[in-house]
């Protein structure tokens, strides 16, 4: 067999198997969500194409861990992670590059639906990192999870020229989080969706939170575009990956071109004098003059010149 044809081979046969106890649940005769991915061995600055079907529509998650991904991000590379949409067919395409992650292998490559609960891994050798026990995860509520939460959500902005015409709206969206954990989040990953409907789907480059001690508490500063045409609602939608369970937001923003209502205004008002001012200005029919006046009293206008003075009989 040859050897440069084996290895998409293995990657399909792994990545069949990968969606374990992190997986939604199947219902009977259904088969699961699966990733797929071109190689089963890369080096760290390689790319690697992701294959996924059968996942749930909208927009997932995709980075490089160490520690079997059991963890969540505190095992991830979220510095180098990407985004991708799961068209409703089920099926999405993306790339992401290899990077070393903050602990050893066993590598894999983590899919995480956003606002959801599917996610998935498949094995992924990296050459050069160490190999080391798979380190179990912590309950949740112990005195060894980070738990992140979202006190508050804020957009601000809105008054850009472009936008009070149609054209594109600036934002800033500031989300502050905090960890009530006992252990500190390590770069948790931030993903963030921007669009119409519940589900948006357009991409929000996120900022990199770093790490958050227990107790401590960080606002997230965001800036937003809003791509023209603007007039109604938007939602952003977004989480932050914690060890424990995602901490999750979502914000309605509103813009409408106000300035093309004033213009319209102005042409309207303007027609409107501008058609009085005609109708002013109609001239008459032709052919018609004004009758003459006669007075009753002046007689006949033929003796009124003839010098005579009337008289009465007696």
């Amino acid at each position: 067999m040859n050897p440069a044809g084996a290895v998409p081979a293995l990657a399909t046969v792994l990545a069949t198997i990968v969606l374990g106890p992190s997986s939604p649940t199947t219902p009977p005769g259904a088969e699961p969500p699966t990733i797929v991915v071109d190689r089963a061995r890369a080096a760290p600055g390689d790319r690697v194409t992701v294959r996924l079907d059968r996942w749930p529509a909208g927009t997932v998650s995709i980075e490089i861990c160490g520690n079997g991904g059991r963890r969540g991000s505190a095992d991830c590379a979220v510095q180098t992670a990407v985004q991708t949409y799961v068209r409703p067919s089920g099926t999405g395409v993306t790339s992401v590059t290899v990077t070393a992650p903050p602990v050893g292998c066993p590598c894999v490559v983590r899919v995480t639906a956003l606002g959801g609960t599917t996610s998935g891994t498949v094995p992924l050798a990296v050459a050069g990192l160490p190999e080391q026990p798979v380190e179990p995860v912590t309950p949740a509520g112990s005195s060894g999870v980070a738990r992140l939460r979202v006190t508050g959500v804020e957009v601000i902005g809105g008054r850009s020229w472009p936008a009070l015409f149609g054209g594109p709206a600036e934002r800033v969206l500031f989300v502050t989080v905090r960890n009530d954990g006992v252990a500190p989040a390590v770069d948790p990953a931030v993903a963030v969706t921007l669009g119409r409907g519940s589900q948006p789907t357009g991409f929000v480059p996120p900022p990199l939170l770093g790490t958050l001690d227990p107790g401590e508490q960080r606002v997230l500063r965001l800036p937003i575009t809003i791509p023209a045409p603007t007039a109604g609602g938007y939602t952003v939608r977004g989480q932050v990956d914690g060890a424990d369970q995602p901490a999750r937001f979502v914000v309605t923003v509103t813009t409408y071109p106000w300035g093309l209502a004033a213009i319209a205004a102005v042409l309207l008002g303007v027609l409107v004098v501008a058609e009085l001012r005609r109708a002013r200005k109609v001239p008459r029919r032709p052919g018609w003059t004004r009758p003459r006046e006669v007075d009753p009293l002046a007689g006949n206008p033929s003796s009124a010149g003839s010098g005579g003075v009337r008289g009465r009989v007696r």
